[in-house]
C-alpha cells in the first residue's frame, strides 16, 4: 500500500504538469519544469517516476480509479458514466494533448481496464454467467474510440447527448447480448 505522503507527494507532482499543460505541449515540458511548479527538488521525481511517460501513465490509472474503479460496486453504471464524462469534459486539453504522448497500446490498456471492470460489473448485474472476457473487452475498446472521437471532436456533441446514446447502446447490448443468459 502507498502511504498517504507519498500519494500526496505523487499528485502534487501530476497537478503541476496539468497545470504546465495549460500552456504548453506534452513534449515542451521538462522534469525541471515540472518540479520546480510543484515546487520540489528535481531528484524527487525520480523517487516515484522514471520519466514524464511513467508519470501520464500513473496520472490516467489514478484518476480513472477514482471516477471509475472506486464506485464499481457502489453506484449505478449510469452514475459512473455520467462521473466519467464529466470528468473527461472537466479535463478535455489534459487528454487532448496527451492521449498521443505515450504508445496507444498503453493508454489503451489503462482505459480498457476500467471500461471492462465497469462493463463486467454490470453485465453481472443482468445474469450470473455474465459476458466472456473478449466481448466485455470488445465493448470497451468501442467505449474508448466513442470517447477519444468525442474528446478529439472538443467535446461537440454535448456531454448529456453522449451520456445518453451510451447508455442506450449499452441497454441494447445487455438486450441482446445477454438474452440467451437471462432466458
Amino acid at each position: 500500500m502507498v502511504s498517504s505522503s507519498s500519494l500526496i507527494t505523487k499528485k502534487i507532482i501530476a497537478y503541476s504538469l496539468k497545470d504546465l499543460l495549460k500552456s504548453k505541449d506534452f513534449s515542451k515540458i521538462s522534469i525541471k519544469e515540472i518540479m520546480h511548479q510543484a515546487d520540489y527538488r528535481r531528484q524527487t521525481f525520480y523517487d516515484y517516476f522514471s520519466d514524464k511517460e511513467e508519470l501520464l501513465r500513473w496520472i490516467y490509472q489514478q484518476e480513472l480509479s477514482e471516477v471509475i474503479d472506486d464506485f464499481i460496486n457502489y453506484e449505478s453504471t449510469e452514475k459512473i458514466i455520467a462521473r466519467t464524462l464529466q470528468y473527461l469534459e472537466t479535463n478535455k486539453l489534459f487528454y487532448q494533448k496527451t492521449l498521443q504522448a505515450i504508445p496507444e497500446p498503453q493508454v489503451n490498456a489503462i482505459f480498457i481496464h476500467s471500461f471492462n471492470r465497469l462493463l463486467k460489473s454490470t453485465f453481472s448485474a443482468y445474469s450470473e454467467k455474465g459476458l466472456p472476457e473478449s466481448v466485455t473487452t470488445m465493448y470497451s475498446y468501442a467505449l474508448l474510440a466513442i470517447i477519444k472521437e468525442w474528446l478529439f471532436t472538443n467535446c461537440e456533441l454535448k456531454r448529456d447527448d453522449l451520456e445518453i446514446h451510451l447508455l442506450t447502446n449499452l441497454n441494447w447490448i445487455i438486450k441482446n447480448s445477454l438474452a440467451d443468459s437471462i432466458d
